[in-house]
């Protein structure tokens, strides 16, 4: 379940369907992420309270259990607002106008190299973020 402690930027995938966990799994290890799972929002707030090495969170919105996707990203963005949030749904749709900078949406299905460059912006920006930051 945890890989990527080598990785200089770890993504949180959070989605109940493993097919489709395992599907950005692969594309985030062939892009050169590491990556961490989850199958819920639970477990997902779980392993972020004990790591502080995740650059980025990949959730589904509609997911089974106490915490959806959206709920998820309201309480990580609360917690860690630094944290970049990728959405996903192939029943919603969000407006990405409405969404705060570091949230991107995109809508099921979708191609695994618009996920990737999706990742890939968002961490650039944050690194962008830190260095041009003063100390």
């Amino acid at each position: 379940m945890l890989d990527g402690h080598d990785q200089k930027h770890v993504i949180l995938i959070v989605e109940e369907n493993r097919g489709i966990r395992a599907e950005a799994v692969t594309a985030c290890k062939e892009s050169g992420y590491g990556t961490i799972e989850a199958s819920n929002g639970a477990d997902a707030l779980e392993i972020l309270e004990r790591r502080d090495d995740v650059s980025l969170v990949f959730t589904s919105v509609n997911m089974k259990g106490p915490i959806d996707g959206v709920q998820l990203a309201v309480r990580v963005h609360a917690r860690w607002p630094k944290l970049a949030i990728v959405m996903t749904s192939g029943v919603v749709s969000l407006r990405q106008s409405l969404l705060p900078q570091r949230f991107r949406f995109l809508s099921k299905p979708y191609a695994t190299e618009h996920l990737m460059t999706c990742f890939k912006l968002l961490i650039e920006f944050e690194h962008r973020q830190e260095v041009s930051s003063p100390q």
